[in-house]
């Protein structure tokens, strides 16, 4: 269409009530007004982005059982692909059985006991396997409004309020051959399996643009994107992985292989080494996501120090933070043991100053695949060893932190900044953040 300068282009623009002194009002003029309202705030919405703002944790609820699974969701807000803010003030127990809660809408059948209520024209199976929770918009109709007009009769649009809510879905992952072997035979990398499929993380169409950086990303990969064609619509908020086995229940319960913070949607544009803050967000989930997997293997492995990576991993963050054992009164990993058939450098000592550098430069690399076996750096902090060293005082988590060989070298000493006794030769290279010769 084409227009010329300084002329109005309204055909896109959203329709409002025109108010003046002597108009009658009805109640669709009303409507409108509210309507407009609601499409604006849409706009802004859309404009910050999708994903969980704060807030909104899954996890299990004291009385899960196999019998009767239940989650718990926290209080937080997020955005939806549509631009629609979903808010819970108060923790909300969600029960995952069909018709369990009173109230609630019919649920389709399904050919266990584990299901979700779905929407019309969808299609749930339930029964083993990896389902990912939603939260999506709801709203319903409180009180009666006193009315005129109507002959006392009522109608079903005298409602005094609508409430605008929202309510939980659970949506069946696609299984490809080696997510379907990992569940047939409860295998430890499950959990990380899937998160990576969801990351994208085995999907060329994630990476393309080192292939060919000349055309846009589509901007499609992973098992989340796969669901959008047919059950996850733009009005969802992806807030966590579930693995549900038949006869145990919930075995798992992994949010950030789903949920990610607040990223905007853009359409992806070439030259930009993917599709837009997407893959920095995925990159930070990512992080997060192997944090959260390595505290509940610390915290419910039998001896978290006979733990092997190849075992429980298939990837790796590009860098990580893993709790180290063998201290007094503390629980970790045996590092040796941890990266046993892997290549690896022994640790090397870094200034705490150098942390949060280290691991935000590491977000820009892609994750580590243990099969290739490829170089892995192994970095101590300075502050963390010196801590564990003194005579007094309470004893820290000691920790080591991991790295991709495809970063460069950060031990890298500095005079007058390195320490002597926790200081290590240098690589004799350029380094990130100290150019060598």
């Amino acid at each position: 269409m084409r227009i010329a300068l300084d002329t109005p282009f309204l055909k896109d623009g959203i329709r409002s009530t025109n108010f003046f002194n002597g108009r009658l009002l009805s109640a669709e003029d009303l409507s409108r007004e509210q309507a407009a309202r609601d499409a604006a705030q849409e706009r802004l919405g859309r404009a910050l982005g999708e994903g969980v703002a704060y807030g909104l944790e899954v996890g299990l609820s004291l009385d899960n059982s196999p019998s009767t699974p239940l989650v718990t969701v926290q209080p937080g807000l997020a955005l939806s692909r549509d631009g629609e803010a979903l808010e819970l003030l108060q923790p909300v127990e969600v029960s995952l059985l069909q018709g369990a809660v009173e109230g609630a809408a019919s649920a389709a059948a399904g050919s266990g006991a584990f299901g979700a209520c779905s929407l019309p024209g969808s299609t749930y199976v339930s029964g083993t396997g990896i389902y990912v929770l939603v939260m999506a918009p709801a709203s319903g109709r409180e009180g009666r409004a006193v009315a005129s007009g109507l002959g006392g009769v009522q109608s079903g649009c005298d409602a005094r309020q609508v409430v605008a809510g929202v309510c939980f879905r659970l949506l069946r992952l696609d299984q490809d051959a080696a997510l379907t072997s990992a569940l047939a035979s409860n295998a430890l990398t499950l959990r990380n399996l899937v998160a990576h499929q969801c990351f994208g993380t085995t999907d060329p169409d994630a990476s393309s643009f080192v292939t060919w950086p000349f055309a846009e990303p589509t901007g499609g990969y992973g098992l989340l994107d796969a669901l959008r064609s047919r059950f996850l619509t733009p009005c969802d908020v992806p807030l966590a992985l579930l693995h549900w086995k038949d006869g145990a229940g919930i075995r798992f319960i992994d949010m950030w292989a789903a949920r990610r913070r607040v990223a905007r949607v853009g359409n992806p544009l070439p030259w930009l080494a993917g599709p837009g803050d997407r893959r920095e967000v995925e990159a930070e989930a990512m992080y997060l996501q192997f944090q959260e997997h390595i505290e509940r293997l610390r915290v419910d492995a039998v001896n978290p120090g006979t733990v092997r990576a190849t075992d429980h991993f298939a990837y790796l963050p590009a860098a990580g933070i893993l709790p180290l054992g063998g201290y007094t009164g503390t629980r970790g990993f045996d590092y040796l043991k941890f990266f046993e058939g892997l290549t690896v450098r022994a640790p090397i000592n870094i200034e705490g100053a150098r942390l949060p550098s280290l691991l935000s430069t590491a977000r820009a690399y892609p994750p580590i695949e243990l099969a290739r076996k490829e170089l892995i750096w192994l970095y101590v902090v300075r502050e963390n060893q010196q801590a564990l060293s003194a005579l007094t005082g309470p004893k820290p988590q000691p920790y080591l932190v991991f790295a991709t060989g495809h970063i460069p070298y950060w031990g890298d000493p500095r005079f007058d900044t390195s320490k002597w006794n926790y200081a290590n030769y240098a690589s004799g290279g350029p380094s990130a953040d100290q150019p060598g010769p």
